[in-house]
């Protein structure tokens, strides 16, 4: 599921948005008993589908649960559900064939009766009215859930982003909706109602996917190819740099390292902060780094370390991260 950074190599082709979603339901989750997987095996021998498991153990979904849950899914009585995530696309042909074929198929492989998995195909861009009506998606009882009636999708259920109830449990599934109006109270609504146990790793992936939808559109970042741990990379460095901004200048002298920070005009912070974050992801994405490229980073000032920082939302080669910017002095001999 980098920060400043970029993506990394061995994902270069698109982000693998499920994956985000599925890690950000996976910690909260899997504390009460639900499994979430985010490559699931639909058939033998076949390539890992990019869909969402969730299973519970117990006979039904209990209130601590669901309240991680959106709507639709907190209210299914089945015990598995199966998710298809499109960031990018909307309602078509192909996500429905795709979703009513794993249904299919994972029913199959896993003898499960019709009733123990409910298919959802979720959609972070707003479908037109017609396309609704091309397959006669209905209303069900809550704002952005659909059904329908119609042969060999009538298992499936829909569910649009964008027209989810602003409601906490539904605030974790927000975050990934196209409208910023909408994305941004998914943030709201999960930074604000965060419980105390949930980890770092939590907030950390949490904010670098939010800082992945503030920095650009979404066609931008869809292609970047981020990772996991790129995304929570980010995340660390835009806690880093809050703290920072938001802290009291009293409190910061409150404490030694933080006094340092101060008096030796951030050195310190930086160095464990931007500085080091932007080097792991430079090696991360582009290899070995020239000993010019590092000198120029451990010598740079926060704004060029934040300009790099920007510009590896976005930069396909090194030379595009530095382009334009002076070089250090030579070393003296």
């Amino acid at each position: 599921m980098s920060d400043e950074p970029s993506p990394s190599p061995e994902a270069a082709d698109k982000t693998r948005w499920h994956c985000l979603l599925g890690r950000l339901l996976e910690e909260p989750l899997t504390r009460l008993n639900v499994a979430v997987q985010t490559e699931v095996d639909v058939v033998s021998g076949s390539p890992k589908a990019d869909i969402i498991l969730i299973r519970r153990t117990g006979e039904r979904w209990t209130e601590a649960q669901r309240a991680w849950l959106a709507d639709g899914l907190r209210d299914s009585l089945a015990r598995e559900l199966l998710i298809e995530f499109k960031f990018s696309e909307s309602l078509n042909d192909d996500a429905l064939a795709q979703l009513c074929v794993n249904d299919h198929l994972y029913r199959a492989k896993q003898h499960l009766e019709p009733e123990t998995l409910q298919s959802f195909l979720i959609l972070s861009k707003t479908p037109r009215a017609d396309q609704l009506a091309r397959y006669a998606f209905h209303p069900l009882g809550w704002p952005g859930v659909y059904g329908t009636n119609l042969p060999l999708i009538h298992r499936l259920r829909l569910m649009v982003l964008n027209e989810l109830a602003d409601l906490p449990h539904n605030g974790l599934m927000k975050c990934f909706a196209s409208r910023a109006t909408e994305w941004r109270k998914g943030f709201v609504t999960l930074f604000d109602s965060r419980p105390a146990t949930l980890s770092n790793d939590f907030d950390w992936i949490l904010s670098g996917i939010r800082r992945l939808r503030m920095k650009g559109t979404s066609d931008n970042t869809d292609s970047m190819g981020w990772t996991i741990e790129a995304v929570m990379d980010l995340g660390r460095l835009a806690w880093f740099e809050a703290m920072m901004n938001d802290m009291p200048e009293e409190e910061l002298f409150r404490f030694d390292k933080m006094a340092r920070i101060r008096e030796e005009g951030r050195e310190a912070g930086r160095g464990e902060g931007e500085a080091k974050i932007i080097l792991r992801q430079l090696t991360r994405r582009f290899g070995p780094l020239p000993e010019t490229i590092r000198t120029r980073i451990s010598q740079a000032d926060d704004d060029m370390l934040e300009r790099w920082g920007d510009r590896l939302l976005e930069a396909r080669t090194l030379d595009e991260v530095f382009t334009g910017d002076p070089l250090p002095p030579a070393p003296m001999h």
